[in-house]
């Protein structure tokens, strides 16, 4: 709970229900890390998180935003623009990078089954952050896929608190 407050994601209504189970709450500690610790910077993870959990239309994971992505200077207006980050100029060329392999990630099982998904990622990634990049990707897209089942946050009650959601929700969708 305590690194949960601090960080902003996962908060308390996740964590108490994944801390009802051993395994859970080893992948709350798995999550933290993954999103906290290693070579990257918060920023660029949370957008991936956050790209990949509107396309999912889970509504907890849309509308959870870390504080470390935040003092690390990531905005609202930056998030309104994930869906056409390759021609904002709110995003680094790495961010953007990373953005399109999270959306190849989510599109389908084999999207990122390509040496040019690949290639594009050695332009701006280590080996190191590519793995670490992908692991976020993958947590990201199957506890979100959980967490939405749990409804924590429905996305029609999402879309009530942050209406810019259901725009991008339709986005999302197409």
């Amino acid at each position: 709970m305590e690194r949960s407050e601090k960080t902003g994601t996962p908060d308390r209504r996740v964590v108490s229900i994944f801390g009802r189970s051993e395994v859970g709450t080893a992948v709350i500690d798995a999550w933290t890390t993954v999103c906290f610790e290693g070579l990257l910077p918060n920023r660029l993870k949370e957008i991936c998180r956050i790209r990949i959990s509107e396309a999912h239309h889970c509504g907890y994971c849309s509308t959870v935003r870390s504080r470390v992505a935040q003092q690390e200077g990531l905005t609202e207006s930056m998030i309104a623009e994930l869906w056409d980050a390759d021609s904002s100029d709110k995003f680094t060329p790495r961010e953007k990078a990373a953005l399109r392999f999270a959306t190849k990630f989510k599109e389908s099982d084999d999207a990122i089954d390509d040496d040019a998904v690949i290639d594009d990622l050695r332009e701006h990634f280590t080996e190191e952050e590519i793995i670490e990049l992908g692991t976020m990707c993958a947590l990201t897209d199957g506890l979100g896929k959980f967490t939405k089942a749990m409804n924590v946050v429905t996305w029609a009650e999402a879309c009530e608190l942050n209406p810019a959601l259901r725009e991008r929700g339709q986005t999302a969708a197409s």
